[in-house]
């Protein structure tokens, strides 16, 4: 097989085991390279931190390939290194069988979501047939209570070569199954990039470079991304996948070369993604399985407990909160809980995270995040817990709809994205769903494609809110005709946005709840009197204005004559202005809309009359008014440029 036959499979091969069972050793024998990168390491044989290499299969695929320590002490580094697995090839001594570390290592295994596991029972030179076999029965019994049941068992030998073909093929058949299963789970996904950074280093002339098995979403050179939770911004100027690329997909490991301020700071444990579309937490809830630890004297997890908590690859110090008080967790028990951290740790729902006890360090349990970010109180009510039941059944759709259930106001489907952990396609398309079956209601929103989603309750609750509120308001102003849209949403929403209230009204209008006339909503039968008065009043300036045609009155005299008070004077006038049916020429002084088009058209026939222009005299004559009244006239219309007045020409006008 020659180097161009080889494809990149976006599958990461990662090893598990106890200490000295041979893990480096069969990697060597695999790839050709000794995976243990420190001088202390190869000199004590013993694997302290994470290897990295690549895996050369007989179809052809090129997978990346993580070697972790064995030792219980380096147990930090081997979750750290499992986090990207997806194919665990789990090394067991064919001379010792299943130790400790075998078992913590499978838990951890299992924990973290990993699902494809291949044996190698190494050391085959070492054992005779009778050893081996019991090894080989040792490991398919322990195996036979965990999600790895069944997994093949190949005895090989590191020293010899034995078996390592076999062992080659089983992980080859292992991969094209991950592989089958990634593709359908994330086909259309449209996800953004994560990348958990397990290395950061600096190579001259290069610079900063991470390493990371890549989560989500594809990266390219030239993205522009943002580390948590440090807030590093930086761009990607090279990256490697096996070679240099200018593209990466998930499930690949990947080498990113980075530039930007702080990039040369960055360390194991930050998490790389895009702006706005990677967060982090300091409350989560997750599916915690309680496997126990040495040394427990209870053999109990109770509230309040402090661990530190792994996920992708940061640590974190927190607390296990248990949830409605209940009582502590026992080994083997699997329950929802609240993990309350120091500092924020990035995360996503759909994440594992593994649990370890605080001192000594050893494991204690882990699972996977139902809800990234959730409220302090450990009280769930029912909305809460029919959401939980959701994620954890994995129906979004349902959860879409229980989380929808809990919201006070309508929302748009980037907030259920956000609270969700969804891409903005996949919220969409589930609350479009949830609307087809009648879970849900879609407001449109004035000035935007945007809709916003509620369930009947909410949407029902938010109207009520707004006729109470427009009930009160009008019982607390009888003679005001209506509201700002401002005024109103205070009142019933306080806390609802523009968009949010606008769209609330609409439905409200759409609903008979309320009505909106010009910058003015009301309720029509609180404010049908006082609307009734302001109307007619308004039908009778016009009529008084119209009848004095460019003479007309002051307003406050025309207010006297019709005997309106100052209230409905002001209410109608506001009325009137905003429907443009009289128009100000003055501070006190009007026209109707009848009468100052006619003025218009007696200006510009004189001006023609003048030949193009004419004297203020002029201009009066053929109004016949008064010259105070011609030239407010006059001046009104300079303002609206109907005319133009030329001052330096001795006062003449003309039209524009």
């Amino acid at each position: 097989m020659t180097a161009c036959e080889l494809v990149e499979c976006p599958v990461v091969v990662g090893t598990a085991g106890h200490v000295d069972h041979g893990k480096s050793a069969l990697i060597e024998a695999l790839t050709g390279k000794n995976p243990d990168r420190l001088e202390v390491e190869r000199r004590r044989g013993m694997t302290t931190e994470l290897g990295f290499g690549e895996l050369a299969l007989p179809s052809g695929k090129l997978v990346g390939l993580v070697d972790v320590p064995g030792h219980a002490h380096y147990l930090r580094a081997m979750v750290q290194g499992a986090t990207g697995v997806d194919v665990a090839l789990l090394v067991v001594s064919a001379v010792e069988g299943v130790m400790p570390q075998t078992r913590e290592h499978v838990h951890v295994l299992e924990l973290l979501g990993v699902t494809h596991m291949v044996v190698a029972l190494t050391m085959r030179d070492l054992a005779d047939d009778e050893i081996a076999a019991l090894a080989g029965l040792d490991v398919e019994a322990f195996l036979e209570g965990t999600v790895f049941a069944g997994a093949s068992v190949v005895p090989v030998s590191s020293k010899t070569g034995e078996g390592l073909g076999e062992l080659l093929a089983v992980l080859d058949d292992a991969v094209c199954s991950c592989l089958s299963e990634r593709l359908e789970a994330t086909a259309g996904s449209g996800d953004t990039p994560r990348l958990p950074i397990d290395r950061c280093f600096s190579i001259r002339g290069t610079g900063t470079v991470v390493t990371g098995t890549l989560h989500d979403g594809p990266v390219s050179v030239g993205d522009e991304l943002v580390a948590l939770p440090s807030r590093t911004h930086c761009r990607v100027r090279g990256m490697q996948v096996h070679g240099d690329t200018q593209r990466a997909v998930p499930g690949q490991r990947v080498a990113l070369n980075l530039v930007g301020d702080g990039v040369a700071h960055l360390k194991r444990g930050e998490m790389l993604g895009v702006e706005g579309c990677v967060g982090q937490t300091l409350r989560f809830l997750m599916r915690l399985t309680y496997v126990g630890h040495d040394g427990a004297r209870s053999g109990v997890l109770a509230s309040g407990t402090r661990v530190h908590v792994m996920a992708g690859t940061a640590e974190v110090l927190g607390r296990i909160m248990l949830l409605d008080d209940e009582p502590p967790l026992a080994v083997g028990e699997t329950r929802v809980v609240q993990v309350r951290l120091e500092r924020p740790l990035p995360l996503r729902a759909g994440d594992h995270a593994v649990i370890l006890s605080h001192s000594p360090i050893s494991l204690l349990g882990g699972g996977r995040v139902l809800l990234s970010r959730c409220r302090r109180s450990r009280d769930l009510s029912a909305g809460e817990r029919a959401l939980l039941g959701a994620l954890d059944a994995g129906d979004r759709a349902a959860a879409v709809a229980a989380w929808l259930g809990l919201q006070r106001l309508p929302v748009p489907a980037a907030a259920a994205a956000r609270a969700l952990d969804l891409s903005g396609a996949e919220a969409a398309a589930l609350l479009h769903g949830a609307v087809s079956l009648g879970d849900a209601v879609a407001l449109h929103v004035e000035r935007s494609t945007e809709e916003l989603y509620a369930v009947p309750a909410v949407l029902d609750a938010a109207l009520a809110a707004l006729s109470d509120a427009l009930a009160a308001m009008h019982g607390a102003a009888p003679k005001q005709t209506g509201f700002t849209p401002g005024e109103v949403a205070h009142a019933a929403w306080p806390t609802a946005g523009e968009d949010v209230a606008s769209a609330l009204v609409l439905e409200g209008c759409a609903r008979g709840i309320c009505s909106q006339e010009a910058s003015e909503v009301f309720d029509p039968h609180s404010a049908a009197a006082a609307i009734r008065v302001v109307r007619e009043a308004s039908q009778r300036i016009v009529a008084a204005l119209d009848e004095a045609g460019l003479g007309a009155a002051t307003l406050p005299e025309v207010g006297e004559q019709l005997q309106l008070d100052r209230d409905a004077m002001t209410r109608a006038l506001r009325e009137l202005s905003l429907n443009r049916a009289i128009v100000k020429i003055e501070r006190d002084v009007a026209l109707s809309a009848a009468a100052e088009a006619h003025a218009r058209e007696v200006v510009a026939a004189a001006i023609e009359a003048a030949g193009g222009a004419a004297t203020t005299s002029v201009l009066r004559e053929a109004l016949g008014v008064s010259r105070k009244r011609a030239i407010s006239i006059l001046e009104h219309l300079d303002a609206v440029r109907f005319t133009t007045l030329d001052k330096e020409a001795g006062g003449l006008r003309s039209l524009r």
